[in-house]
């Protein structure tokens, strides 16, 4: 007699796209007030910065709609975000459960940081 099948729990990978997806979402949010800023600044070619960001703006984008697909193969769909004094809370459902995942703003910030330096092909490891 078998047993009847019942919904997987959530693995790390849900976590891993959930995280992936925090992480970007953020980006897009630096992204899009560096952008404001240096409209505002006084340099001299400001639109190459501009369009320099504007494109890992798009590439951020294209990655997330990848995410996304994955996260509906899964079964994993993002409820709320809620950003608090020291981090952002995220609560998904993950196949019929309901998940938490929180993140501290000092890694969230570094988790961007690595993501954005990836974009720009930079190794923060260097020194300058």
């Amino acid at each position: 007699m078998s047993s009847s099948p019942s919904a997987p729990s959530p693995a790390d990978e849900d976590h891993r796209l959930i995280k992936s997806m925090v992480v970007r979402t953020l980006l897009l949010d630096v992204l899009e007030r560096d952008i404001r800023t240096l409209d505002t600044l006084q340099l001299k070619m400001p639109e190459v910065y501009i369009l320099s960001l504007t494109r890992i703006q798009n590439e951020v984008l294209k990655e997330m709609l990848t995410l996304r697909k994955q996260m509906r193969t899964r079964g994993v769909k993002v409820l709320e975000e809620k950003r608090q004094v020291d981090g952002i809370e995220t609560q998904y459902l993950c196949r019929g459960y309901l998940q938490r995942f929180y993140m501290l703003w000092t890694f969230a910030r570094n988790e961007v940081k690595k993501e954005l330096s990836r974009h720009l092909d930079m190794d923060l490891a260097q020194p300058l």
